[in-house]
């Protein structure tokens, strides 16, 4: 019984995503807000939520998408703040660069990141970086 909630999440999702390469958002939307609802748990989620954060960059609903990116990264616990200043992004990149350092020492390209929930992260933190800059100007620092 496993094998069939995967491979129905699978199939629905590549019907999702062959709706969204046709330009029929409305319908990758209904398909996508199917997994969203019948999905067991959030990792099983996150490629639908991935590409529908994906589908309202392109349509210009920035706001929605970063939304969307904010409440998926606080569920994979993250912490999105309201504003950004520079003293906070100083602080940040170091910060960030003594955690690579620590998993990855000196090997950043060679190792694979192993931890789904960081990657997943990554991605959606790719998505708000491209929505803050064009929506939340509070967010991107000179």
């Amino acid at each position: 019984r496993e094998s069939y909630y995967d491979l129905s999440l699978c199939l629905t999702f590549l019907m999702a995503r062959a709706a969204n390469s046709s330009c029929k958002y409305d319908e990758a939307e209904l398909t996508l807000q199917t997994i969203r609802e019948r999905a067991r748990c959030l990792q099983d989620k996150l490629p639908a939520y991935f590409l529908m954060v994906q589908i309202s960059v392109a349509q210009g609903h920035l706001r929605e998408a970063y939304t969307t990116c904010s409440s998926i990264l606080t569920q994979l616990g993250e912490t999105v703040p309201e504003t950004v200043t520079p003293e906070m992004v100083g602080s940040m990149i170091p910060e960030t660069l003594n955690m690579y350092t620590e998993v990855y020492d000196d090997d950043w390209l060679g190792k694979k990141m192993e931890d789904s929930t960081l990657c997943n992260a990554m991605k959606f933190y790719s998505i708000i970086l491209t929505t803050a800059y064009f929506n939340k100007p509070s967010h991107m620092v000179a």
